[in-house]
Order: structure tokens, then sequence, then C-alpha cells
């Protein structure tokens, strides 16, 4: 018996133009998560393929952006929080209201 697991997340074309853009602005969201200061007021970001990703808060967002090579930039968080990408859907206590 042969199982196949499928990835969770964006299309692989749409998240390699995600990694193209993100290396692109990666010296920007470096130097800004340095000198960020964590207030832990939650926040969404939406990447430049669309996908929508929740953050603890905007110094997670630069972190992820800076780590990752991503360009999440703020946008408003969705009433539907299924919406989230699936792969950094927030669990913490702060987006299950």
């Amino acid at each position: 018996m042969i199982v196949f697991v499928i990835a969770h997340g964006p299309p692989l074309e749409r998240d390699n133009e995600d990694v193209v853009m993100g290396r692109k602005m990666g010296a920007k969201w470096c130097s800004m998560a340095k000198v960020c200061n964590h207030d832990r007021v939650p926040v969404c970001g939406v990447s430049h393929a669309g996908d929508i990703m929740g953050f603890r808060d905007l110094c997670d967002m630069f972190d992820f952006n800076c780590i990752r090579r991503r360009n999440y930039k703020q946008t408003a968080c969705p009433e539907d929080k299924s919406v989230l990408s699936v792969s950094r859907r927030p669990t913490n206590s702060y987006y299950d209201d």
C-alpha cells in the first residue's frame, strides 16, 4: 500500500515567487527586526502571492520575513480565521476569540 502525503501551504510556484520577493527585501526586514520591541498585539500579514498569515505581533512578522526570506506586509486580519495560511495558522489565545 502506497500512501502519498500532500503538503499544506501555498502552491509551489507561488511559494517560490514569495521567496524571490523575500530575498529582495531581506536586509530591510532583518534591520527592522533588530530594533523592534515586541508588544504582543496580534497582526496579520499578506504575502506577495496573496497568502494571509497571523503573527503574534509586528516584530514576529519582521522576524519571520528576515529568517524565512519572505515578504509579508501588515494587513487587516480576516474575520474568518480559517483563511489564514495553514502552515502558520495561529493557535494561541490571541487568535481564539
